[in-house]
């Protein structure tokens, strides 16, 4: 059984990655494949390596990593200004799969599935995968999937309402993460520690402004490394004429083309004008450079508290990946309350909760003064996450799915 996984990594991760290791677009591609995947970077090259012991012929694609693609197609005798999007179709053609993975449905969805289950006759299964906001207008490209995986019942209750299947799997850690904790990690030791963005388009980090501005003054010091929105003119014109274009496109039925543009597609993120970002200063003042892979973890794992609030239109459920990453590296995480969190970790014995502003700084006050028991929570989080949450028992979850449906 041939299956292909597709992915797109940050580009705000591939512009740092290459940056530190400028070299590596000299290497081979196979070479190059594999010093991407040595980062931990999202699920990394999981799936693909735990289904080929199960003795399925896989293949994993970063679709978005130019350097990479670009050096597959000089390999293939194939002319160095094909499109990315050719270089993927070229890929697939010649690889025959027979299921294909989507892990950002979002990029590659409606008239590019149609046209993949058209000229890749071996198709059987092509998956969707979503864990971000989508809009009403997505919904529609979504139905060329056969399913969704979801890590959220948040979002498989918004697809069952468009008829759309989805099976949940949460995200997980990669354990091989704990090999290089301590290697050349020269991060500074935090008592609390913030890794991620704020990202101000609708559905996104609201809430999380809110808390961050909100330990700020209260004089609550914290580690923030992260991206903050551009607070010039001219990145706000650029998401204005997005959202305008996006929305003039779609109005009159010419939603294929705000397809083939990026940057006219991200438009379809704002259901209304966007404006300027309200950040306080002094949180530009104090953010550091963002880290991703293993970068990130080596810094958390620096933290003894590593802060988590999750997206806002993760509504009650609790999802995101830093579940999994804080508690993996064995700090002590402090997320906040949903509904489902008992599902994954005991409140206050694995990891602890806040239901509020007021709450979460209790709780942060309240693990600095208490250290030892801070150090012990984290320990039985930790010893959770390698038990139940790692990707051996998430790829097993998805593989059972995937043979119910061949």
């Amino acid at each position: 059984m041939r299956f292909l996984k597709v992915s797109t990594y940050y580009r705000d991760f591939l512009a740092d990655y290459y940056t530190r290791d400028p070299n590596v677009v000299n290497q081979s591609y196979d070479d190059q494949y594999s010093h991407l995947m040595g980062q931990c970077f999202a699920w990394s090259d999981n799936y693909g390596r735990l289904l080929s012991e199960k003795e399925f012929d896989t293949m994993e694609i970063v679709a978005n990593a130019q350097p990479l693609q670009k050096k597959w197609a000089e390999e293939a005798g194939l002319p160095v200004n094909l499109s990315l999007t050719d270089i993927l179709l070229k890929q697939i053609e010649l690889f025959k799969p027979e299921i294909i993975y989507f892990q950002d449905s979002v990029s590659y969805n409606g008239d590019f599935v149609k046209r993949l289950k058209e000229k890749i006759p071996s198709l059987k299964l092509c998956i969707g995968n979503i864990c971000a906001p989508f809009t009403t207008v997505q919904l529609e490209s979504f139905k060329v999937f056969d399913y969704f995986t979801v890590c959220s019942p948040f979002f498989q209750k918004n697809l069952a309402q468009y008829g759309i299947e989805s099976v949940i799997i949460p995200h997980a850690f990669d354990q091989r993460v704990l090999q290089h904790l301590n290697e050349n990690n020269n991060y500074p030791e935090s008592k609390l520690a913030f890794i991620g963005s704020i990202i101000t388009d609708e559905g996104f980090h609201d809430l999380r402004k809110q808390v961050l501005h909100q330990l700020i003054s209260n004089d609550i010091p914290f580690t923030f490394y992260g991206n903050l929105p551009d607070r010039s003119k001219v990145a706000l014109v650029k998401k204005q004429a997005s959202y305008l274009a996006a929305k003039t496109f779609d109005s009159i039925g010419l939603t294929g083309l705000t397809d083939r543009f990026p940057l006219i597609k991200k438009g379809r993120n704002h259901s209304s004008l966007p404006k300027a970002p309200s950040i306080a200063p002094e949180l530009y003042r104090i953010a550091l450079a963002p880290v991703f892979g293993l970068e990130m973890f080596k810094a958390l794992s620096r933290s003894m508290i590593g802060f988590n609030i999750h997206i806002d239109c993760a509504g009650d459920y609790a999802a995101n990946m830093r579940l999994f990453e804080t508690t993996g590296v064995g700090t002590c995480l402090l997320t906040d309350k949903k509904s489902n969190l008992s599902e994954l970790f005991k409140d206050g014995e694995e990891v602890i909760t806040y239901s509020s502003v007021d709450d979460c700084l209790d709780k942060i006050k309240w693990l600095l003064d208490n250290p030892i028991e801070c150090r012990r929570i984290a320990r039985n989080g930790q010893q959770r996450t390698l038990k139940d949450h790692n990707f051996e028992n998430r790829v097993e979850h998805f593989f059972k799915e995937l043979i119910k449906r061949l």
